[in-house]
């Protein structure tokens, strides 16, 4: 019975003692769970948890009595591997070694030595060729596996920045390499990789890897390098040819990630006005939160362990704040009664001493960890956009020269929200302030490509011209940081205006797995979700945004109302759109579609006045042409609700549905 153990869950699963020999559990369910204690391991898990996720298809008592059979093969092979606490088990990391947990801590180091050996310790997926066919489970393992890669993509990045900077060439390379093994289709690393080459005299291989990276991006996207990679490749050419000099081939190899003074935000220990056997919850939601908070960009979070320091300390505000260097405090308090809970969580702005929001939470305790992930994900989405205001506020009356990168580009997202053709114009100026302010600032860039795209909508002349800008803006802010959730979020949108639906579905996933609590994405991959036809997850991806930010902007009504027509429930998608205030033209559209379906003469006649009011040259196959639809079916049936209506008649006083049909 082996009594030390060295657990691999990084690659193929793998045990081994610590005299080397392999230790085999001899069932699927018993690695899997090793492998979900192992991969979550911040916190111990309710043995029902882990019953309904590996036997999620069994009752209650036969997925208990299956983990406890599963348990009992565990403990066979290492009776200390496990600890129990009540009804809840995590793996002992004091018995035994655990690469996952070990490389997530090395990964957060800023040393090349540390971060070398994280990425050792990455030997492919977590859990890689293992399949259960458990619903539950999958749902787990698919986006934790697109976590811990994504952790390891972000640790090469950094790995290359530190030897670049040491002159460690060859070791850069090693680590490219490693890193588009990972991500085959990583166009910064191919082009860092080519400028790398070149420093070293290695021009042929630099050619070798631009063609590496065109059939990289053809194979897994379907796409072509952008302009700056093909740009760079001519340049290499040209060297060859000896019209070029190689020092501005070469730069400066991998790029900077942009530096910016960003909001600071720590989360102290909530207070446990209830016993002792619910601190483990109250933490759980104060650590999810940290590490939620952390996935936003904008936003520089306190560690755990520093704000964990003044749990129960008797020390004022601004002095915590002073000390962690933050500018924001959230404070919070739990209270538990029974099977009810109450959280009450307050943002305090601790260089105004003001409270910014506070808001509570009374939940049913039917499942201890889903509750807690509900309210986890609520509070990051609304606390991270309360953060934004509060800055916004302080600086919407200072002028654009004296504010510095970050603080431009608030101001610029403030008017790209509120949606006139003048505040589109400012807010495009602003982000391109915020460029010339910091040009390697990849936010900026991205926002400006949403500033752009934008402005299609009030210059429909320029649509192309504008595509196209926003685009390259867009792929910018992606060279610079490929890293950042905005820039595939933003460019996920330019996909779907193209009608590219199967790269903008790409960029949005990625964009989810880098910020999986940003209620915007949630939201956009429910509307690429509706255009591919998939209504009915279109719906709950929507939905599931709303629940994430209660105070979301009224476009995600109509993203829900789109799936809700398609679905054949008129009436329900007619009460998304009364959320409105006001209408653009597609939010007319699915009206006059709707009740047209419906049979309401009257008001679908209303509505198709209100239409042609604000849109006199409406024509329904133009407007529905747009719309880029995957199916022909969901853009035909569009059209026959509005052909239904008699919208866009040759003569106004003809348009509109006729009482007898």
């Amino acid at each position: 019975m082996a009594s030390s153990l060295q657990i691999n869950v990084l690659g193929r699963f793998e045990a081994r003692s610590t005299s080397g020999e392999v230790v085999d559990f001899n069932s699927k369910k018993a690695v899997a769970l090793l492998g979900y204690l192992a991969a979550e391991a911040r916190h111990a898990h309710a043995r029902e948890e882990l019953a309904s996720l590996l036997w999620s298809r069994m009752g209650d008592e036969r997925a208990r009595h299956n983990l406890r059979q599963t348990l009992s093969k565990i403990r066979a092979c290492s009776d200390s591997l496990l600890i129990a606490s009540g009804e809840s088990l995590a793996i002992d990391q004091q018995s035994c070694s655990v690469d996952v947990i070990e490389f997530e801590k090395l990964a957060r180091a800023n040393e090349p030595e540390s971060l070398r050996r994280g990425l050792d310790l990455y030997s492919g997926d977590l859990l890689e060729g293992l399949t259960l066919r458990e619903p539950a489970f999958e749902e787990w393992l698919i986006p934790a596996r697109a976590r811990i890669r994504q952790t390891a993509c972000k640790t090469a990045d950094k790995l290359v920045q530190l030897l670049v900077a040491a002159d460690r060439t060859e070791e850069a390379i090693d680590t490219l390499h490693q890193r588009l093994a990972m991500d085959p289709a990583c166009e910064p690393a191919h082009a860092d990789l080519m400028k790398l080459f070149v420093r070293l005299g290695r021009r042929s291989d630099a050619l070798r890897q631009y063609q590496a990276c065109v059939e990289a991006l053809q194979r897994e996207l379907d796409a072509e390098p952008s302009a700056e990679t093909k740009s760079l490749y001519a340049s290499i050419q040209r060297m060859e040819a000896g019209s070029e000099n190689a020092d501005n081939v070469a730069g400066t190899g991998a790029v900077a990630p942009a530096t910016q003074e960003r909001p600071t935000i720590a989360v102290l220990p909530f207070d446990n006005l209830s016993g002792d056997e619910d601190a483990y919850f109250v933490d759980g939601i104060v650590e999810d939160l940290i590490t939620a908070l952390s996935r936003f960009s904008t936003l520089v979070v306190s560690a755990r362990g520093s704000s964990f320091h003044y749990r129960d300390a008797a020390i004022p505000d601004r002095q915590v704040a002073n000390e962690l260097g933050a500018q924001f405090l959230v404070r919070g308090s739990m209270q538990r009664a029974g099977n009810r809970v109450r959280i009450n969580v307050k943002l305090l702005d601790t260089a105004s001493e003001t409270h910014v929001w506070a808001g509570r939470f009374d939940r049913e305790l039917e499942d201890v960890f889903a509750v807690q992930d509900e309210i986890t994900s609520t509070l990051v989405s609304i606390l991270a956009g309360q953060v934004e205001a509060a800055r916004l506020a302080n600086i919407r009356k200072a002028s654009p020269e004296r504010l510095d990168a970050y603080d431009v580009l608030l101001r610029g997202k403030d008017h790209h929200h509120r949606f006139t053709a003048e505040d589109c114009r400012t807010c495009i100026d602003l982000f391109e302030r915020a460029i010339d302010k910091d040009p390697n600032y990849a936010l900026a860039h991205t926002w400006l490509a949403c500033g752009l795209g934008q402005a299609m909508v009030f210059n429909p002349d320029d649509k192309s011209q504008l595509m196209d800008r926003s685009e390259a803006a867009a792929r910018r802010g992606l060279e610079l940081d490929e890293n950042e959730s905005e820039c595939h979020r933003i460019l996920a949108q330019i996909c779907l205006s193209r009608g590219n639906l199967k790269r903008s579905l790409w960029h949005q996933e990625r964009a989810l797995f880098l910020n999986p609590n940003d209620d915007r994405s949630v939201c956009a991959m429910g509307e690429i979700f509706s255009f591919l036809g998939r209504h009915d997850e279109a719906e709950e991806w929507v939905r599931n945004s709303m629940k994430l930010n209660p105070y979301h902007p009224e476009r995600y009504w109509t993203h829900l109302a789109r799936p809700l027509f398609h679905l054949g429930r008129y009436q329900e998608a007619l009460e998304a759109l009364d959320h409105i205030g006001r209408l653009r033209a597609d939010d007319h559209a699915y009206r006059v579609a709707s009740l047209a379906r419906l049979g309401d003469v009257d008001t679908c006649n209303m509505a198709v006045a209100d239409l042609l009011k604000q849109n006199p040259d409406f024509n329904v196959e133009s407007f529905a042409e747009l719309l880029p639809y995957d199916q022909a079916d969901d853009r035909k049936t569009l059209v026959d609700a509005l052909r239904l209506a008699n919208v866009g008649q040759s003569q106004s006083d003809s348009a509109g549905m006729s009482q007898t049909r």
